[in-house]
């Protein structure tokens, strides 16, 4: 070969070097794609499809499905009843943003008397209260209550930042009213964030801790370093005398920004 040619040849080499770096600069992203949560693969970290490791999605085979503890009515008045469910999650990081649910309530006969469907979050980590007001029994008389999950549950990363925060319920007091009892609290926000909505559950057990009555209340806001009262009624007579009072704070984790 002649010092020409081989100049040649060696411009032609350097040519094609070039145009296979350029070639493979560009379709370096589409052939060696990075590993994401979204792409339907087990890749990077992860230890299951788009799950587990630095994905917010947690694997299936990690989780526990939530226990429901207790499900009952309890009545307030022209026989018409709260629906409450007691769950508890026992996943240390991890809850679900959106959980659908559905009471069904039954009559003396096991008749099924009706359904009340809804969703609520499920807060990493914790005991929490499920509440629907307002079941209307017409004539029958309402013997029991099953509470279920019925949609699967996309577990998700949590951490439990809000509970570590200096939430309290301070100055339970029930009064002596045996006819229409009232329950007074107050809730008090001493952390550096401002609580948008939440609501606020309280649950009166006997001498044995079994649940005799329930009920709600919504608040709109609690700034920081404030307070607020609440009040829970009962227009009835309670079916036994109130040993323990349980005041349940519920906020959404997922609606917070810390």
């Amino acid at each position: 070969m002649s010092w020409a040619s081989s100049r040649q040849f060696k411009y032609l080499i350097l040519f094609v070097t070039v145009l296979v770096l350029i070639i493979f600069a560009l379709t370096y992203n589409l052939i060696f794609k990075k590993p994401t949560c979204f792409d339907s693969k087990q890749n990077g970290t992860e230890t299951g499809i788009d799950c587990g490791g630095s994905c917010s999605l947690m694997c299936k085979e990690d989780t526990e499905e939530p226990v429901v503890l207790w499900s009952r009515a309890f009545p307030v008045v022209n026989n018409n009843f709260n629906l409450v469910a007691y769950v508890e999650n026992r996943n240390k990081n991890s809850g679900v943003v959106t959980a659908n649910y559905e009471f069904r309530i039954y009559d003396s006969d096991n008749k099924l008397l009706g359904r009340r469907q809804g969703t609520t979050f499920i807060p990493p980590n914790q005991q929490f209260a499920v509440f629907q007001p307002r079941f209307d029994a017409g004539q029958s008389v309402l013997k029991s209550v099953t509470f279920e999950f019925t949609s699967p549950l996309v577990w998700v990363k949590k951490d439990t930042t809000l509970q570590t925060l200096p939430i309290y319920v301070k100055d339970i007091l029930l009064d002596n009213n045996k006819d229409t009892p009232t329950l007074s609290a107050t809730i008090t926000n001493d952390s550096i964030y401002d609580i948008q909505e939440f609501d606020v559950i309280a649950i009166l057990y006997d001498i044995d801790h079994n649940a005799i009555n329930a009920s709600a209340s919504h608040k709109d806001k609690l700034p920081n370093n404030s307070s607020i009262p609440v009040t829970f009624t009962w227009p009835e007579v309670l079916s036994a005398e109130p040993v323990t009072k349980d005041v349940l704070i519920s906020i959404n984790p997922f609606t917070v920004d810390f």
